[in-house]
Protein backbone atom coordinates (compact mmCIF):
# COMPACT_ATOMS: atom_id res chain seq x y z
CA UNK A 1 0.00 0.00 0.00
CA UNK A 2 1.24 3.50 -1.15
CA UNK A 3 0.91 5.85 1.89
CA UNK A 4 1.21 9.52 1.19
CA UNK A 5 2.60 11.32 4.39
CA UNK A 6 1.91 14.53 4.95
CA UNK A 7 5.17 16.88 5.79
CA UNK A 8 4.06 20.09 8.51
CA UNK A 9 5.47 23.26 7.92
CA UNK A 10 7.41 23.84 10.82
CA UNK A 11 7.36 27.80 10.97
CA UNK A 12 4.63 29.61 9.66
CA UNK A 13 4.93 33.59 8.66
CA UNK A 14 4.85 35.51 11.80
CA UNK A 15 6.04 38.78 13.45
CA UNK A 16 9.17 38.68 14.65
CA UNK A 17 9.03 39.81 18.22
CA UNK A 18 8.02 43.14 18.86
CA UNK A 19 10.17 45.14 20.20
CA UNK A 20 10.94 46.27 23.73
CA UNK A 21 10.90 50.72 24.68
CA UNK A 22 13.96 51.30 25.37
CA UNK A 23 14.17 53.14 28.72
CA UNK A 24 15.46 56.92 28.14
CA UNK A 25 17.98 57.10 31.49
CA UNK A 26 18.62 60.13 33.01
CA UNK A 27 22.22 60.70 33.99
CA UNK A 28 24.03 60.81 36.81
CA UNK A 29 24.39 64.24 36.72
CA UNK A 30 27.55 64.59 39.27
CA UNK A 31 27.10 67.55 40.66
CA UNK A 32 29.79 70.68 40.01
CA UNK A 33 32.25 71.82 42.35
CA UNK A 34 34.87 74.52 42.35
CA UNK A 35 37.61 72.26 40.48
CA UNK A 36 35.10 70.60 38.71
CA UNK A 37 35.12 71.73 35.06
CA UNK A 38 31.65 72.54 33.85
CA UNK A 39 32.24 71.43 30.20
CA UNK A 40 33.36 68.04 31.72
CA UNK A 41 30.23 68.02 33.44
CA UNK A 42 27.94 68.81 30.56
CA UNK A 43 30.24 66.68 28.38
CA UNK A 44 29.63 63.37 31.12
CA UNK A 45 25.62 64.19 31.12
CA UNK A 46 25.71 64.34 26.89
CA UNK A 47 24.36 61.40 24.86
CA UNK A 48 27.18 61.73 22.90
CA UNK A 49 29.51 58.59 23.63
CA UNK A 50 32.70 60.12 22.65
CA UNK A 51 32.74 63.67 24.37
CA UNK A 52 30.99 61.76 27.02
CA UNK A 53 34.05 59.30 27.83
CA UNK A 54 36.34 62.20 27.58
CA UNK A 55 34.05 64.57 30.24
CA UNK A 56 33.60 61.33 32.39
CA UNK A 57 37.21 60.45 32.66
CA UNK A 58 37.80 64.11 33.39
CA UNK A 59 35.53 63.70 36.48
CA UNK A 60 37.03 60.18 37.61
CA UNK A 61 40.55 61.27 37.71
CA UNK A 62 40.19 64.48 39.10
CA UNK A 63 41.67 64.74 42.91
CA UNK A 64 38.58 67.04 43.81
CA UNK A 65 35.93 64.77 43.11
CA UNK A 66 33.74 63.50 45.78
CA UNK A 67 33.27 59.64 46.07
CA UNK A 68 28.95 60.51 44.91
CA UNK A 69 30.75 62.39 41.87
CA UNK A 70 33.15 59.64 40.56
CA UNK A 71 30.60 56.78 41.15
CA UNK A 72 28.19 58.85 39.02
CA UNK A 73 30.82 59.45 36.21
CA UNK A 74 31.78 56.03 36.14
CA UNK A 75 28.50 54.89 35.42
CA UNK A 76 28.00 57.48 32.50
CA UNK A 77 31.21 56.56 31.00
CA UNK A 78 30.14 52.79 31.23
CA UNK A 79 26.84 54.08 29.10
CA UNK A 80 29.03 55.83 26.56
CA UNK A 81 31.11 52.43 26.33
CA UNK A 82 28.47 50.48 25.77
CA UNK A 83 27.24 52.59 23.09
CA UNK A 84 30.50 52.08 21.37
CA UNK A 85 30.02 48.48 22.25
CA UNK A 86 33.07 48.46 23.99
CA UNK A 87 31.52 46.10 26.51
CA UNK A 88 34.20 44.90 28.85
CA UNK A 89 34.90 48.46 29.73
CA UNK A 90 31.54 49.61 30.37
CA UNK A 91 31.24 46.34 33.03
CA UNK A 92 34.51 47.02 34.16
CA UNK A 93 33.18 51.16 35.01
CA UNK A 94 29.54 49.89 36.61
CA UNK A 95 31.38 47.36 38.67
CA UNK A 96 33.34 49.86 40.14
CA UNK A 97 30.72 52.36 39.89
CA UNK A 98 29.06 49.63 42.34
CA UNK A 99 31.96 49.39 44.53
CA UNK A 100 32.15 53.41 45.54
CA UNK A 101 28.79 53.75 45.98
CA UNK A 102 26.82 50.56 46.26
CA UNK A 103 23.11 52.23 46.68
CA UNK A 104 24.01 54.21 43.22
CA UNK A 105 20.99 52.68 41.32
CA UNK A 106 21.41 53.91 37.89
CA UNK A 107 25.26 51.74 38.10
CA UNK A 108 23.65 48.99 39.23
CA UNK A 109 20.55 48.95 36.70
CA UNK A 110 22.98 50.08 34.17
CA UNK A 111 25.05 46.46 34.80
CA UNK A 112 21.12 44.96 34.93
CA UNK A 113 20.71 46.19 30.91
CA UNK A 114 24.55 44.73 30.58
CA UNK A 115 23.64 41.43 32.00
CA UNK A 116 20.23 41.15 30.84
CA UNK A 117 21.80 41.97 26.58
CA UNK A 118 24.37 39.10 27.51
CA UNK A 119 21.34 36.54 28.43
CA UNK A 120 22.62 36.47 32.27
CA UNK A 121 18.78 37.21 33.41
CA UNK A 122 19.15 36.02 36.99
CA UNK A 123 22.06 38.77 37.81
CA UNK A 124 20.07 41.32 35.56
CA UNK A 125 17.56 41.12 38.43
CA UNK A 126 20.14 40.81 40.95
CA UNK A 127 21.05 44.04 39.68
CA UNK A 128 17.47 45.83 39.06
CA UNK A 129 16.06 44.63 42.83
CA UNK A 130 19.05 46.35 44.21
CA UNK A 131 18.47 48.94 42.52
CA UNK A 132 14.49 49.08 43.38
CA UNK A 133 15.79 48.59 47.14
CA UNK A 134 18.53 51.68 46.59
CA UNK A 135 15.87 53.99 45.18
CA UNK A 136 11.99 52.72 45.21
CA UNK A 137 11.53 55.81 42.70
CA UNK A 138 13.48 54.11 39.85
CA UNK A 139 10.62 53.75 37.24
CA UNK A 140 13.20 52.60 34.75
CA UNK A 141 14.82 49.77 37.12
CA UNK A 142 10.96 48.90 37.47
CA UNK A 143 10.63 48.79 33.55
CA UNK A 144 13.18 46.96 33.17
CA UNK A 145 12.65 44.25 35.61
CA UNK A 146 9.36 43.72 33.70
CA UNK A 147 11.16 43.14 30.98
CA UNK A 148 12.74 40.71 31.84
CA UNK A 149 9.56 38.95 32.74
CA UNK A 150 8.43 39.20 28.79
CA UNK A 151 11.72 37.96 27.38
CA UNK A 152 11.31 35.31 29.89
CA UNK A 153 7.35 34.73 28.29
CA UNK A 154 5.50 35.65 31.44
CA UNK A 155 3.66 39.16 31.07
CA UNK A 156 1.72 38.13 34.06
CA UNK A 157 4.93 38.89 35.96
CA UNK A 158 5.84 41.32 34.03
CA UNK A 159 2.83 43.80 33.81
CA UNK A 160 3.04 44.92 37.93
CA UNK A 161 6.56 45.92 37.30
CA UNK A 162 5.13 47.95 34.50
CA UNK A 163 2.32 49.48 36.83
CA UNK A 164 4.75 50.68 39.41
CA UNK A 165 6.83 52.24 37.07
CA UNK A 166 3.69 53.94 35.73
CA UNK A 167 2.78 55.10 39.09
CA UNK A 168 6.00 56.47 39.54
CA UNK A 169 6.22 58.28 36.08
CA UNK A 170 2.77 58.50 34.24
CA UNK A 171 4.89 60.20 31.67
CA UNK A 172 6.92 57.51 30.89
CA UNK A 173 6.51 55.88 27.84
CA UNK A 174 8.83 53.31 27.61
CA UNK A 175 6.36 51.72 30.39
CA UNK A 176 3.15 52.01 28.57
CA UNK A 177 4.67 50.69 25.32
CA UNK A 178 6.11 47.78 27.72
CA UNK A 179 2.89 46.91 29.02
CA UNK A 180 1.05 47.12 26.19
CA UNK A 181 3.38 44.16 24.81
CA UNK A 182 2.57 42.33 27.77
CA UNK A 183 -0.80 42.56 27.07
CA UNK A 184 -1.04 41.32 23.28
CA UNK A 185 1.46 38.51 24.30
CA UNK A 186 -1.97 37.62 26.38
CA UNK A 187 -3.84 38.09 23.14
CA UNK A 188 -5.66 40.92 25.21
CA UNK A 189 -5.30 43.00 21.98
CA UNK A 190 -7.86 46.13 23.20
CA UNK A 191 -6.05 46.69 27.08
CA UNK A 192 -2.63 46.52 24.86
CA UNK A 193 -3.95 49.15 22.05
CA UNK A 194 -5.14 51.67 24.89
CA UNK A 195 -1.49 51.22 26.42
CA UNK A 196 0.62 51.84 22.96
CA UNK A 197 -1.92 54.46 22.34
CA UNK A 198 -0.59 55.94 25.49
CA UNK A 199 2.60 56.11 25.01
CA UNK A 200 1.95 57.32 21.31
CA UNK A 201 -0.49 60.39 22.77
CA UNK A 202 2.57 61.51 25.44
CA UNK A 203 4.87 60.92 22.44
CA UNK A 204 3.59 61.56 18.84
CA UNK A 205 7.17 60.20 17.45
CA UNK A 206 7.38 57.11 19.40
CA UNK A 207 7.97 54.69 16.43
CA UNK A 208 8.64 51.77 18.72
CA UNK A 209 4.76 52.27 20.26
CA UNK A 210 3.43 52.78 16.13
CA UNK A 211 5.07 49.21 15.48
CA UNK A 212 3.55 47.51 18.26
CA UNK A 213 0.47 49.63 17.92
CA UNK A 214 0.46 47.88 14.33
CA UNK A 215 1.35 44.17 15.44
CA UNK A 216 -1.58 44.22 18.07
CA UNK A 217 -4.40 45.44 15.12
CA UNK A 218 -2.92 42.78 12.51
CA UNK A 219 -3.10 40.35 15.03
CA UNK A 220 -6.95 41.59 15.72
CA UNK A 221 -7.60 41.32 11.80
CA UNK A 222 -7.28 44.86 11.34
CA UNK A 223 -4.86 44.77 8.78
CA UNK A 224 -5.30 48.50 7.30
CA UNK A 225 -5.19 49.74 10.51
CA UNK A 226 -2.41 47.92 11.41
CA UNK A 227 -0.23 49.07 8.02
CA UNK A 228 -1.13 52.48 8.92
CA UNK A 229 0.93 52.16 12.41
CA UNK A 230 3.77 50.73 10.26
CA UNK A 231 3.35 53.44 7.40
CA UNK A 232 3.46 56.32 10.25
CA UNK A 233 6.44 54.44 12.22
CA UNK A 234 8.55 54.10 9.25
CA UNK A 235 7.49 57.85 8.03
CA UNK A 236 9.52 58.65 11.99
CA UNK A 237 11.87 56.47 10.95
CA UNK A 238 12.95 55.24 7.81
CA UNK A 239 15.87 52.88 8.70
CA UNK A 240 13.70 50.60 11.29
CA UNK A 241 14.32 47.39 9.17
CA UNK A 242 11.62 45.53 11.76
CA UNK A 243 8.74 47.84 10.82
CA UNK A 244 9.86 46.61 7.38
CA UNK A 245 9.36 43.30 8.33
CA UNK A 246 6.28 43.55 10.16
CA UNK A 247 4.44 45.24 7.69
CA UNK A 248 5.91 42.61 5.28
CA UNK A 249 3.91 40.11 7.24
CA UNK A 250 0.91 41.89 7.61
CA UNK A 251 0.98 42.04 3.59
CA UNK A 252 1.34 38.71 2.82
CA UNK A 253 -1.16 37.18 5.54
CA UNK A 254 -3.56 39.83 3.99
CA UNK A 255 -2.81 38.40 0.53
CA UNK A 256 -0.69 41.46 -1.25
CA UNK A 257 2.63 38.90 -1.37
CA UNK A 258 3.92 41.74 -4.46
CA UNK A 259 3.96 44.35 -1.20
CA UNK A 260 5.35 41.72 0.97
CA UNK A 261 8.21 41.25 -1.08
CA UNK A 262 9.07 44.78 -1.43
CA UNK A 263 9.19 45.58 1.96
CA UNK A 264 11.66 42.70 2.68
CA UNK A 265 13.34 44.02 -0.37
CA UNK A 266 14.33 46.84 1.45
CA UNK A 267 14.78 45.93 4.67
CA UNK A 268 17.61 43.56 3.40
CA UNK A 269 18.54 46.98 1.59
CA UNK A 270 18.84 48.51 4.61
CA UNK A 271 20.84 46.00 7.00
CA UNK A 272 22.10 42.89 4.34
CA UNK A 273 23.62 41.28 8.05
CA UNK A 274 20.15 40.82 9.37
CA UNK A 275 19.19 36.92 9.37
CA UNK A 276 16.11 37.47 10.43
CA UNK A 277 15.11 39.35 7.16
CA UNK A 278 15.97 36.51 4.95
CA UNK A 279 14.04 33.69 7.71
CA UNK A 280 11.23 35.97 7.24
CA UNK A 281 11.46 36.45 3.51
CA UNK A 282 12.44 32.81 2.91
CA UNK A 283 9.35 31.75 5.12
CA UNK A 284 7.38 33.87 2.61
CA UNK A 285 8.82 32.11 -0.68
CA UNK A 286 8.28 27.99 1.15
CA UNK A 287 4.90 29.28 1.38
CA UNK A 288 4.32 30.22 -1.94
CA UNK A 289 6.72 26.71 -2.58
CA UNK A 290 9.09 28.70 -4.36
CA UNK A 291 11.67 25.96 -3.04
CA UNK A 292 14.83 27.00 -4.35
CA UNK A 293 14.49 30.95 -3.09
CA UNK A 294 13.77 29.72 -0.26
CA UNK A 295 16.62 27.85 0.72
CA UNK A 296 18.58 30.87 -0.77
CA UNK A 297 17.40 33.00 1.87
CA UNK A 298 17.81 30.55 4.22
CA UNK A 299 21.40 29.82 2.93
CA UNK A 300 21.81 33.69 3.50
CA UNK A 301 20.58 33.69 6.56
CA UNK A 302 22.59 30.64 8.23
CA UNK A 303 25.59 32.95 6.88
CA UNK A 304 24.98 36.00 8.70
CA UNK A 305 24.24 33.65 11.95
CA UNK A 306 25.95 30.46 11.52
CA UNK A 307 24.05 28.96 14.56
CA UNK A 308 20.22 30.05 13.79
CA UNK A 309 18.33 27.06 14.66
CA UNK A 310 15.34 28.11 12.58
CA UNK A 311 17.28 28.51 9.57
CA UNK A 312 18.38 24.74 9.65
CA UNK A 313 15.09 23.80 10.41
CA UNK A 314 12.73 25.71 7.98
CA UNK A 315 15.59 25.10 4.77
CA UNK A 316 14.89 21.66 6.08
CA UNK A 317 11.62 21.39 4.92
CA UNK A 318 11.96 23.18 1.49
CA UNK A 319 14.55 20.48 1.44
CA UNK A 320 12.32 17.72 2.12
CA UNK A 321 9.52 18.89 -0.20
CA UNK A 322 11.89 19.24 -2.71
CA UNK A 323 11.93 15.19 -2.07
CA UNK A 324 15.80 15.19 -0.93
CA UNK A 325 14.71 13.77 2.28
CA UNK A 326 18.26 12.77 2.75
CA UNK A 327 19.54 16.23 2.97
CA UNK A 328 16.92 17.50 5.32
CA UNK A 329 17.53 14.98 7.70
CA UNK A 330 20.75 16.66 7.79
CA UNK A 331 18.99 20.38 8.25
CA UNK A 332 17.00 18.73 11.53
CA UNK A 333 19.51 17.33 12.90
CA UNK A 334 21.69 20.61 13.15
CA UNK A 335 18.50 22.41 14.09
CA UNK A 336 17.95 20.14 16.77
CA UNK A 337 21.28 20.27 18.05
CA UNK A 338 21.38 23.89 18.28
CA UNK A 339 17.51 24.10 19.90
CA UNK A 340 15.59 20.84 20.23
CA UNK A 341 12.48 22.64 21.49
CA UNK A 342 11.40 24.16 18.46
CA UNK A 343 8.10 23.07 16.93
CA UNK A 344 7.79 20.27 14.79
CA UNK A 345 11.12 19.19 14.15
CA UNK A 346 11.06 15.56 15.61
CA UNK A 347 7.71 15.02 13.21
CA UNK A 348 9.62 16.67 10.33
CA UNK A 349 12.85 14.25 10.93
CA UNK A 350 10.61 12.02 11.95
CA UNK A 351 8.88 12.01 8.38
CA UNK A 352 12.09 12.20 6.30
CA UNK A 353 13.18 9.44 8.17
CA UNK A 354 9.91 7.42 7.12
CA UNK A 355 10.72 8.57 3.38
CA UNK A 356 13.59 7.29 3.38
CA UNK A 357 12.69 3.80 5.20
CA UNK A 358 14.48 3.80 8.57
CA UNK A 359 11.71 3.21 10.56
CA UNK A 360 13.54 2.16 13.55
CA UNK A 361 14.82 6.08 13.60
CA UNK A 362 11.23 7.19 12.12
CA UNK A 363 9.19 5.84 15.17
CA UNK A 364 11.83 7.28 17.61
CA UNK A 365 11.37 11.01 16.40
CA UNK A 366 7.48 10.30 16.48
CA UNK A 367 7.28 8.74 19.54
CA UNK A 368 9.07 12.58 20.71
CA UNK A 369 6.45 14.26 18.26
CA UNK A 370 3.49 12.50 19.99
CA UNK A 371 4.49 12.99 23.08
CA UNK A 372 5.24 16.18 23.15
CA UNK A 373 1.36 17.09 21.25
CA UNK A 374 -0.77 13.89 21.35
CA UNK A 375 -3.58 15.57 18.92
CA UNK A 376 -0.49 15.88 16.11
CA UNK A 377 -2.56 13.50 13.98
CA UNK A 378 0.20 13.57 10.91
CA UNK A 379 3.23 12.62 13.10
CA UNK A 380 0.95 9.47 14.40
CA UNK A 381 -0.49 8.31 11.18
CA UNK A 382 3.43 8.36 10.14
CA UNK A 383 4.28 6.68 13.43
CA UNK A 384 1.78 4.35 12.05
CA UNK A 385 3.36 3.91 8.83
CA UNK A 386 6.85 3.18 10.61
CA UNK A 387 5.50 0.44 12.78
CA UNK A 388 3.87 -1.35 9.48
CA UNK A 389 6.87 -0.96 7.78
CA UNK A 390 9.00 -2.19 10.53
CA UNK A 391 6.61 -5.43 10.89
CA UNK A 392 4.51 -4.08 14.20
CA UNK A 393 1.32 -4.14 11.82
CA UNK A 394 -1.28 -3.95 15.07
CA UNK A 395 0.53 -1.29 16.62
CA UNK A 396 0.71 0.55 13.44
CA UNK A 397 -2.79 0.30 12.23
CA UNK A 398 -3.89 1.37 15.95
CA UNK A 399 -1.74 4.34 15.63
CA UNK A 400 -3.16 5.19 12.12
CA UNK A 401 -6.82 4.20 12.97
CA UNK A 402 -6.57 6.82 16.32
CA UNK A 403 -4.97 9.38 13.69
CA UNK A 404 -8.14 8.84 11.70
CA UNK A 405 -10.53 9.80 14.61
CA UNK A 406 -8.67 12.73 14.69
CA UNK A 407 -8.65 14.03 11.25
CA UNK A 408 -10.38 12.15 8.46
CA UNK A 409 -8.36 13.32 5.75
CA UNK A 410 -4.81 12.29 7.59
CA UNK A 411 -3.08 9.79 4.98
CA UNK A 412 -5.23 10.68 2.07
Amino acid sequence: MTTRVVLPLLMSIGFASAAFAAQNRQPDIPASGPALSMQSVRQCNGADPVPAIMGCTAIINARSSTPTQRSGALTNRGRAFAQRGQLDRAIADFNQAVGIDPKNSRALANRGDFYQAQGDLDRAVQDYDAAIMANPEDFEAYNQRGTVHLIMGEPDRAIPFYDKAIAVNPKFTAAFTNRGEAYRVQGDFDRAISDFDQAIMIDPKFATALDNRGIAYVEKGEYQRGIADFDAALKIDPMMTIVYTHRATAHATNGARNLALADFDQAIRIDPSDPNIYLSRGNLFLEDNELERAIKDYDSAIMAERNFADAFANRGVAYARMGNFNRAVVEFDRAIMLDPSLPDLFANRGLSYVKTGQWARAIADLDKAVASNPRDAFSLYNRGVAKQQSGDRQSGEADMTRARTMDPNVGK
